[in-house]
């Protein structure tokens, strides 16, 4: 796999550019920034006449060859997308967890002059940033590269993704005489790489992870909870991926073997043995609304039933007074003053 661009490297599309301008000049009319955009979208199935071309993706090594001069000479969270998802498809994990953090960095440290500008026509309006952060969910987009992005690369098995694993185990239903990976091969693949590349993985996705939460975090901090976007559909996925391997990692396997005689001590004191598919616990609630997005997604991918369970898993870990916040804000200083909850601080 083809190293990506390392944090170091990342951190240097983050500096000052100078005292008047921090975030450089707006790029959106350049050519160069226009030749971007249109390498980033790929070219689409054309058909003429009776011919049908096939789309064709990104070249994603002429997007970061593009997106990198321009990153040096502005701070654009469009570019920023852009070189995610060129890292991501180039080096796999390790590259989407660097473009997160450039992303975050940039909320973080650059709000008020980051590009695109807020318009300050209409009362410094972010929506146009809160766009392109949707991006990051875009199922067609940066999700749909996750989904194919390899977990594990055997020299002896093959290489699989999340995607792969989802046809292995039914999830998902390929085209008409296309080839389905076997979840023996699969667990192969993990078994074999060794535990180092699997240790790299897990730190990838769980840098990724971090990233992700703390870029919505900043958004609404922001624009408030109300202009904010949603982003748990690459957590989600995320989770999934991180699941997978690190069951395989040593450490994973050796807190399953020690666990394994809980169910019977549990079964003397008068408990039933845990059965597969029970939900025992939130981590098991999470995981099944994340199995419930998955079938809607493969089988029904018009309904909005997804867009609801995504909203439920976020509010798994809240408390009431959490939930009424993000459900109902406005009855919030009610409930304060019926119960005498005060404020922190």
């Amino acid at each position: 796999m083809q190293e990506g661009i390392s944090m170091h490297d990342f951190t240097t599309l983050t500096t000052r550019l100078s005292d008047d301008a921090p975030c450089g000049i707006s790029v959106e009319y350049e050519p160069e920034f226009l030749a971007l955009e249109e390498q980033a979208q790929g070219k689409p199935e054309v058909e003429y006449g009776t011919t049908l071309s096939a789309a064709t993706p990104p070249n994603w090594k002429a997007v970061k060859a593009l997106a990198m001069p321009l990153a040096q000479r502005t701070r654009d969270l469009r570019i920023a997308l852009y070189l995610t998802r060129a890292e991501l498809n180039l080096s796999g994990i390790s590259g989407l967890a660097a473009g997160l953090g450039l992303i975050a960095t940039l909320l973080e440290q650059h709000w008020e002059h980051v590009h695109p500008q807020l318009d300050a026509d209409d009362d410094d309006d972010p929506q146009l940033r809160v766009n392109i952060i949707a991006g990051l969910c875009d199922n067609h987009g940066l999700l749909r590269d996750l989904r194919v992005s390899p977990l594990v690369e055997s020299l002896a098995v093959g290489r699989f993704s999340l995607r792969d694993i989802d046809l292995a185990s039914g999830e998902l239903v390929g085209a008409v005489g296309s080839e389905v990976p076997s979840l023996a091969a699969i667990e192969g693949a993990f078994q074999e790489v060794g535990p180092v590349a699997l240790a790299s993985t897990a730190t990838a996705l769980d840098d990724a992870l971090a990233r992700t939460l703390r870029i919505e975090q900043l958004l609404t901090e922001r624009v408030g909870i109300a202009r904010s976007v949603d982003l748990s559909a690459l957590p989600m996925l995320l989770e999934r991926a991180r699941g997978w391997v690190k069951r395989y990692l040593p450490e994973q396997a050796e807190t399953e073997e020690g666990a394994s005689p809980v169910p019977d001590l549990e079964a003397r004191a008068g408990k039933a043995p845990v059965q597969r598919g029970e939900i025992n616990s939130r981590d098991d609630v999470r995981l099944m609304l994340d199995k419930l997005c998955t079938y809607f997604a493969s089988h029904e991918p018009a309904s909005p039933i997804p867009l609801l369970l995504q909203r439920a898993r976020k509010l798994v870990d809240k408390n009431f007074v959490e939930l009424l916040q993000d459900l109902a804000p406005e009855g919030l200083a009610q409930l304060k003053l019926v119960s005498g909850l005060r404020d922190d601080g």
